[in-house]
């Protein structure tokens, strides 16, 4: 997949077909309107592009109002098993923020990429303060000879697929909800930490990553988890939370200890995914009494899976 930035390019060569969103997490609307934009495009023989920013809008306008669902890398990695031919990134500074809707189809979509075709959500707004909606995209693509194709909304029983939605299933620690809607479990990457060894001395050694800021986190406490080490999954169980019981002060830690693996992990770069909610983070009164409960959490877990 070829990645542009969008400041930097005058105008292609190639004929394009549009999606346009923030594309949070990737959740099954998104993989709808790009399964879309991929077939569309293919159809027309010309080059399938999902437009979006550097950094979310809300993050840029509000900040610390929204938490993000999906880091760049991972929407890089989904587009590409996609088939996506080309991510065009746009910094979303105060010169963009400011550009009329039409202004922004013309200049932009029209004279730097030659867009033949044009996907969005249901609720897809641009332009400044919002303006620009489908009804003006269907009107400028009779003027400059383009298609809109509107993605409606798809829901999961009674429940809008949304990246707000997710969000809050994911806040709650509501993994499974939060599945049925991103259509794959959530999951965290993070380079391993060295920690306070406590894990180590009671038995069961974790690996500890920080998560990185303006990301969502599910709520504290104890999960099944599968963890990915080197492109391998093993079953996991995982502390997310302060570790009250070590008084790790006001730093969230992700502590995983990971079933049937030895070897090497600090420096490592592993990947979190949570799969069910276990109980709340607790502090217990000592050492002892915390052990007590691992064995009870890890018992529960291997339950879950079948293992022994």
């Amino acid at each position: 997949m070829n990645i542009l930035q969008d400041e930097k390019i005058i105008k292609v060569k190639d004929s394009y077909g549009i999606g346009l969103g923030n594309f949070d997490g990737i959740h099954l609307a998104h993989e709808k309107l790009i399964r879309t934009l991929v077939e569309e495009c293919k159809k027309e023989k010309i080059k399938s592009m999902i437009y979006t920013f550097d950094e979310h809008p809300t993050v840029v306008l509000n900040k610390d109002s929204i938490k993000l669902i999906s880091t760049m890398e991972k929407k890089i990695e989904i587009l590409e098993e996609l088939n996506v031919d080309t991510l065009c990134l746009r910094n979303f500074d105060s010169q963009f923020s400011s550009m009329e809707a039409e202004e922004f189809i013309k200049k932009i979509l029209v004279d730097k990429y030659n867009v033949k075709i044009i996907l969005i959500g249901f609720n897809y707004h641009f332009g400044y303060k919002g303006s620009g909606d489908a009804a003006l995209l269907e009107k400028l693509g009779r003027e400059y000879g383009f298609r809109v194709i509107t993605i409606q909304a798809m829901k999961y029983g009674d429940e809008i697929i949304s990246s707000s939605n997710i969000r809050a299933k994911i806040k709650e620690g509501d993994m499974e909800g939060t599945k049925n809607l991103l259509g794959k479990y959530y999951s965290i990457k993070g380079r391993v930490e060295y920690g306070n060894r406590i894990g180590t001395l009671i038995g069961f050694p974790t690996a500890n990553i920080i998560p990185l800021k303006d990301y969502a986190l599910p709520k504290s406490g104890v999960y099944y988890t599968n963890t990915i080490v080197d492109g391998k999954t093993y079953e996991s169980i995982t502390n997310l939370g302060f570790n009250p019981t070590i008084d790790q002060g006001e730093k969230v830690i992700i502590e995983t200890h990971i079933f049937d693996f030895s070897g090497w992990l600090y420096g490592k770069e592993i990947e979190v995914i949570f799969k069910q909610h276990i109980r709340n983070e607790v502090k217990f009164a000592d050492i002892t009494k915390l052990k007590e409960q691992i064995l009870i959490d890890i018992d529960y877990v291997k339950k879950i899976y079948g293992g022994s």
